[in-house]
């Protein structure tokens, strides 16, 4: 009975979560139309016509960091990385993005999908640890990003500015949740504790990440550091994306464009692709960018994003599929990983 009990439970908390996630992403749309009708469809349109030859770079450029978070993981596994095969990299990069542009707090939820599949081959706790040390270098990265685009928004529109002390918060927040990602791996009492808010907000079902005493003790700051010069392509993606749409292209431009994109990400986190809120972000600071008498431009910012990013999560979509036919039945662990999985 009270197994029947559980069951019905989780049916209803599923049920009630995927409304939640329809709710939210339809009250994104509707705030797209909203802003569209302000800046004027015909508008948004012919200039996201001309963005289009521009294209092919900034997917090249969002393929970039997809790669990158590879990179970062196989450092942390160290020679555990030969432990698993190239098509389980492909299909547990593949999920993980995907996961991260198509659900509410993609990043978490990202970074579990990608732990679940590696773990077949390296064992649930180094799967685990490794993925929950991947996602704190890169909120590591996007808080030093924030801390960059903040500084060069500060010596423009002054520290006082609304994106300036958004900035500054974002850099704040993120370094705070890096901190208490490595703290679950540092610290068993504390990481039980904040395993435990960490699930009680996020909803997440997957293999915990709290670790061991002896697990997740070295700080990856050479991991965090890669990640934060990797993250630069997004910079520069934002650079190209600024261009594409009409927009004067420096050094300064391109850190504020980008800036008001982690704000926006940031603040939209708890809706598929951050739709409506990251656009709602490029429109509120369309002054900023320069586009204050053209307000189409600025958003049609966030649409290309869109465009982009919905695009890579399609391929890799396509590409999870395909992996999940060739990759082989693991019928058991390495030894290392059964080892590991028993300390």
């Amino acid at each position: 009975m009270g197994g029947t009990t559980a069951i019905v439970t989780e049916a209803g908390g599923g049920g009630r979560r995927r409304f939640g996630r329809a709710l939210l992403a339809t009250v994104g749309l509707a705030l797209i139309v909203y802003l569209v009708r302000g800046a004027g469809p015909d508008r948004v349109a012919r200039v996201l016509w001309q963005a289009g030859s521009w294209l092919p770079a900034i997917l090249l450029l969002e393929v970039v960091q997809l790669a990158s978070d590879v990179v970062v993981l196989r450092m942390l596994l160290g020679d555990g990385a030969a432990e698993v095969p190239a098509v389980a990299w492909v299909r547990s990069s593949a999920i993980a993005y995907a996961m991260m542009i198509l659900v509410p707090a993609g990043r978490v939820a990202g970074e579990v999908a990608r732990a679940a599949v590696l773990s077949a081959h390296i064992g649930p706790p180094r799967a685990a640890t490794a993925s929950t040390q991947l996602q704190a270098a890169y909120l590591f990265a996007n808080g030093t990003l924030s801390g960059v685009a903040c500084t060069v928004v500060c010596l423009w529109l002054g520290p006082r500015s609304t994106l300036a002390l958004l900035l500054a918060g974002n850099a704040l927040l993120m370094t705070a949740v890096s901190a208490g990602l490595l703290a679950i791996l540092w610290h068993g009492r504390v990481g039980r504790w904040l395993e435990a808010v960490r699930q009680r907000f996020t909803r997440v079902v997957g293999p915990s990440i709290a670790a061991g005493p002896d697990r997740g003790r070295r700080l990856p700051w050479r991991e965090a550091m890669v990640c934060s010069v990797s993250r630069c392509a997004q910079v520069v993606q934002y650079a190209v994306i600024l261009r594409a749409v009409g927009g004067i292209v420096t050094v300064r431009s391109a850190f504020v464009a980008h800036g008001i994109h982690l704000v926006g990400a940031t603040l939209g986190d708890m809706i598929p692709n951050q739709l409506g809120v990251l656009d709602g972000a490029y429109r509120t600071f369309a002054a900023d960018l320069g586009f204050g008498n053209d307000p189409a431009r600025a958003l049609s910012i966030a649409f290309v994003v869109h465009i982009a990013q919905l695009l890579c999560a399609s391929g890799c979509i396509v590409a999870a599929a395909i992996t999940a036919r060739a990759e082989p039945a693991v019928e058991a662990a390495p030894a290392s990983a059964r080892a590991d999985a028993r300390s």
